[in-house]
């Protein structure tokens, strides 16, 4: 019972030494910090190339720029080689169509000046033409041409050809008919003119008269055509015979008495 007692007395003191000390706080547990807001990355958008409208593209002006009157002279070659293949008066607009243009192109400004030798244009008839350094395209007019010479001089073939596609099968048919004289290169088998040089040349050689051309051709060591090669006497030279060389086969001796010996060889007979 005692010890009973003591435990409850002892329990009893630990409870008033409790009260008599300040009790330790609790920790407040400290507030939670707000989650940090999600961070937002901002992307740049690829731009991505429209294409251009065809009322935004913007054409420089030939005119404007110094390749300008290269490309107008181009185009107006163009246009010259067209009307020679075409060997006709041909309308603006058709020429526009072949050069893919406008008809009020700088080109035909250029083309109507007539600045051109070799394109004209008609005005009258709003035609332009290829001019050829003669205007000779057919048979015909090659005979006409030719017939109006005064002077057998003839005409290159190379110039008949830059107006005249056919200008060689006419000659051939001519050439056939006897019409016309075609004097033909050996190589290239075309028609050649003889040279003015060559002509002066020509006429300027004296030939004698007939009746002494066979005396000029005998002085000079030819021989004329007219006369029978076997009648002609030819000079025969006379050969030179060569004096053969005593040929001494012996020992010469005494040399240092030539001039009190008499030699011996005079005295044979």
């Amino acid at each position: 019972m005692s010890l009973n007692r003591e435990r409850e007395a002892f329990k009893k003191s630990v409870a008033n030494a409790a009260d008599l000390f300040p009790s330790r706080p609790k920790p407040i547990p400290a507030a939670a910090a707000p989650p940090p807001p999600p961070t937002t990355t901002v992307k740049r958008k690829r731009q991505v190339a429209t294409p251009a409208t065809p009322s935004a593209v913007v054409y420089s002006q030939p005119a404007a720029t110094s390749l300008g009157g290269q490309h107008i002279m181009t185009q107006v070659v163009h246009a010259q080689q067209y009307l020679k293949e075409k060997e006709r008066p041909l309308r603006p607009h058709e020429v526009a169509s072949y050069l893919s243009i406008h008809v009020t192109s700088e080109v035909f400004t250029v083309l109507k000046e007539n600045k051109n030798p070799r394109i004209y244009y008609d005005a009258v008839n709003d035609t332009l033409e290829f001019r050829p350094l003669h205007n000779i395209r057919s048979p015909t007019d090659l005979l006409a041409f030719l017939q109006r010479q005064t002077t057998a001089q003839g005409l290159p073939v190379k110039e008949l050809k830059e107006g005249w596609a056919g200008a060689l099968d006419a000659i051939d048919t001519l050439e056939e008919a006897g019409d016309i004289l075609v004097i033909r290169t050996k190589k290239e088998n075309l028609p050649r003119m003889v040279d003015e040089e060559f002509k002066t040349l020509w006429h300027g050689i004296k030939i004698p008269p007939a009746a002494e051309i066979v005396g000029e051709l005998e002085s000079m060591g030819l021989k004329p055509a007219s006369v029978d090669p076997s009648s002609v006497k030819v000079e025969q030279k006379k050969t030179q015979k060569r004096k053969r060389a005593v040929n001494r086969r012996g020992k010469v001796s005494n040399v240092h008495m030539n001039g009190i010996l008499k030699d011996s060889k005079d005295l044979r007979k």
